[in-house]
């Protein structure tokens, strides 16, 4: 392949995101939005030579740090802002693509050029952001590209292109590429420290370590500067400080180019306790098979997961390529080969919530890699299992039994939930979530049990999910208390609509409790049944008596349930309906949240919800209620919800499919696509892409428009799909094979 061909980009506009000229006041949503990702480093899409509106960034999964001690928090930080001690962040890596260029004296860069023309496209097909601009200078008009891309095939690998055609002028030109590990976090925070550079064995090397000690960190960079004969320019080769460097002072004519090849590669003491070696002999095995080789490699295993993902929609271009976008981000977000690291609210591509790991990953995301990529889902249940300690200890803390997962979570499972925020109204916020939100641990219930009914992987539920299945069920038996009614209540909780805390009976709660429980009695049982021998290993190691478990079936039978016989509207919580009603739709048009246009106490007397709560609990459990449930509590809730999470829109899309409203349904899917696309609502995606919003995307496809449904012993389809997208196509893997859902018939893939 030539250097020429790198460039072009997929023919079908459905498969790109395009952005045209430069607009500063949303760069750092198209940074997001554009971003390469791998699930081991995500590379915002910054411009390369920088400006004074860019906020490059690296991250890289897994890797976390707290700085110990107090730092001022920037003013420019959007929404929410801590104002506590450090909490552990997704560290940013040093930045590796830095671009340089000086025409005598001027750099040839954004902020002291005229821009001409400026394209950027993210192609999602093969995983690459290509850039094309003109430039003018003092009357000289550059034509530059680049290529840029962060392997899917070897992950570790990062290439980058650029190519220089000065169209009118001819003089010296100073190209300069760099990778810089002075870098700080937000707010001026600085995680990597004892950063040294060097060269060795004719390559560079830049070395770190996070402040904690906790991670090392390399990347080994080499460049090539061809001139239009193809002929390899001699340059230099610098390691200094914090930097690496190589660079060349060329003389350019008119229409005759010059193309830099820069080639990558990053390793961590995660991954080898030997990361600078590992780096440099990757290095070299990166330059011997070329850039053209690489770039073919991280095409094909991209083609690969396309394969198994691609949600096809005949009818619809805009819906196909918001779908793709969607696939794209999620494809991305995580790693299958390590089991130490899961996707934070906004993937690997901004610094919003820190990087933290949520529920967001359990019941949005998880979805998608369970029927598309098995090996990835359990790689994140595995996640789960290695923080299970910390798990144990929180619960512990609280007076519990069991494991209470922690609500932010980072590489060691501990709650980093901050106390309090400083919202948009200026108001300090006490931050109930870690200690009240424990929904979660029914989440990965949930999850594993998902899991193991899409694959059957045995071996896992054996090695692992059995054992954080029956401890997610201590401690719900023990957080439920019996009253004098005889039932079982769960009191002082948070359910998914954050608006309310503190509230008893959460019905979304109990729900997912309940299912906890039914299922680590089920696996009991099937573990008895399968393995004795190791049954008895485990419940010897956690004291599980054989008698436990019938205590789950009991408090699972008696858990209050808030359902109405008579309405079939199921009662959020306790006490929900005795709060003020409140008329959504004489507060719009708005572009604050809620909690902003009423003030936070004042709102929590409402019956305003902030997202999906009730419906939520039955899009995910669909087969515990009739069908005129679902329709009660969908039109009793759909009102009095303010979409102000990115994760209500997807929810209500799903459950309006499968009640076949699809006007609603649609309305609601264009919303969620709308989050992180749709620049003119504001830059929402500038602290990285909404990931559970497009997780959320793809089950509104697949379990909503798709109609499929998962039991024990079978998928089956019914799909709700809008005439105008024509026909529908979408791939599930269901134990070892591939079944597809269309808008005409259900077929084996």
């Amino acid at each position: 392949m030539t250097d020429r061909a790198l460039f072009d980009v997929d023919s079908d506009p459905r498969w790109l995101i395009e952005i045209d000229g430069w607009h500063p006041d949303k760069e750092a949503g198209v940074e997001a939005v554009c971003a390469l990702v791998n699930g081991y480093c995500g590379v915002r899409a910054a411009v390369e030579e920088g400006s004074a509106a860019s906020n490059p960034a690296t991250f890289l999964n897994g890797v976390f740090d707290a700085v110990h001690e107090l730092v001022a928090q920037s003013a420019a930080t959007p929404e929410h802002q801590v104002i506590a001690a450090p909490t552990p962040e997704l560290v940013k890596a040093p930045e590796w693509s830095q671009l340089r260029l000086r025409v005598d004296g001027t750099t040839l860069d954004l902020d002291h050029c005229e821009l001409l023309e400026q394209r950027r496209t993210l192609d999602m097909h093969r995983g690459v952001l290509v850039r094309e601009w003109r430039l003018r200078s003092a009357g000289r008009t550059t034509r530059l590209r680049s290529l840029r891309f962060v392997s899917l095939d070897d992950r570790h690998v990062l290439a980058h292109v650029v190519e220089i055609v000065p169209e009118d002028w001819r003089g010296d030109l100073t190209i300069e590429t760099r990778v810089d590990g002075d870098v700080t976090n937000e707010g001026g925070v600085r995680h990597l420290v004892d950063t040294a550079a060097r060269q060795e064995s004719g390559r560079l090397l830049l070395s770190a370590r996070t402040t904690e000690g906790k991670v090392s960190l390399a990347i080994a960079s080499a460049a090539e500067l061809i001139n239009s004969d193809g002929r390899e320019v001699t340059g230099l080769a610098e390691a200094d400080g914090p930097t690496l460097r190589h660079a060349w002072t060329v003389r350019v004519e008119p229409g005759r180019s010059h193309t830099l090849r820069k080639l990558c590669v990053t390793y961590t003491s995660r991954d080898d306790s030997q990361p600078a070696a590992r780096a440099l002999a990757g290095l070299d095995a990166a330059v011997a098979a070329g850039i053209a080789t690489l770039h073919a490699a991280h095409a094909d295993a991209w083609a690969a997961r396309w394969q198994a993902a691609d949600i096809e929609i005949a009818d619809d271009d805009e819906m196909q390529r918001q779908t793709r976008f969607a696939l794209y981000h999620l494809i991305g977000c995580a790693n299958p080969d390590d089991e130490h690291a899961s996707p934070g609210a906004r993937s690997l591509t901004g610094e919003r919530y820190k990087g933290h790991v949520f529920w967001d990953t359990e019941i949005f995301v998880f979805p998608f890699f369970v029927y598309s990529h098995p090996p990835t889902a359990r790689a994140l249940l595995m996640y789960r299992y290695h923080t299970l300690p910390a798990a144990r200890a929180k619960a512990r803390e609280q007076g519990y039994r069991g494991a209470l997962y922690a609500w932010e979570s980072t590489d060691s499972g501990v709650d980093v939930t901050p106390s309090f925020v400083i919202n948009a109204a200026e108001e300090r916020i006490e931050i109930l979530t870690g200690v009240q939100e424990h929904h979660i641990s029914a989440d990965i219930a949930y999850a594993i049990s998902q899991y193991w009914t899409a694959t059957h992987d045995h071996d896992f539920i054996k090695a692992a999910g059995a054992e954080m299945l029956f401890e997610i069920a201590r401690f719900w038996a023990s957080r439920s208390e019996r009253d004098a009614d005889g039932r079982y209540h769960i009191r002082t909780v948070i359910g998914p609509d954050e608006y309310h805390e503190a509230v008893d009976d959460n019905a979304y709660t109990n729900a997912m409790a309940r299912f906890a429980l039914q299922r680590a009695t089920e696996t009991a049982t099937w573990l008895q049944a399968q393995d004795e021998s190791r049954w008895q290993s485990l419940s010897a190691a956690l004291d599980l008596s054989v008698d436990e478990p019938a205590a789950w079936v009991e408090v699972a039978a008696a858990l209050v349930d808030n359902l109405d016989h008579d309405t079939g509207v199921i009662e959020q919580h306790h006490g929900y309906f005795d709060l003020r009603p409140a008329d959504l739709d004489s507060y719009e048009p708005r572009t604050q949240t809620m909690d902003v246009v009423l003030g936070w106490r004042p709102l929590t007397e409402t019956q305003i919800l902030k997202q999906a709560d009730v419906v939520m609990m039955l899009a995910l459990l669909p087969g515990t209620h009739p069908r005129n449930v679902h329709e009660a509590n969908y039109h009793c809730y759909e009102p009095r919800t303010s979409h102000d999470s990115s994760l209500s829109a997807s929810i209500h899309a799903l459950m309006a499919a499968r009640l076949g409203d699809l006007e609603d349904a649609q309305r609601y899917f264009a919303k969620a696509a709308r989050i992180d696309l749709d620049f003119t609502r504001g830059v929402t995606a500038a602290g990285g892409v909404h990931i559970a919003a497009l997780g959320g995307m793809w089950q509104a496809l697949v379990f909503g428009f798709g109609g499929a449904t998962a039991s024990a012993d079978r998928l089956t389809f019914e799909p709700h799909l809008p005439e105008a997208w024509g026909r529908v196509s979408i791939p599930l893997l269901w134990r070892g094979e591939t079944m597809r859902s269309g808008a005409v018939n259900v077929r084996p893939g």
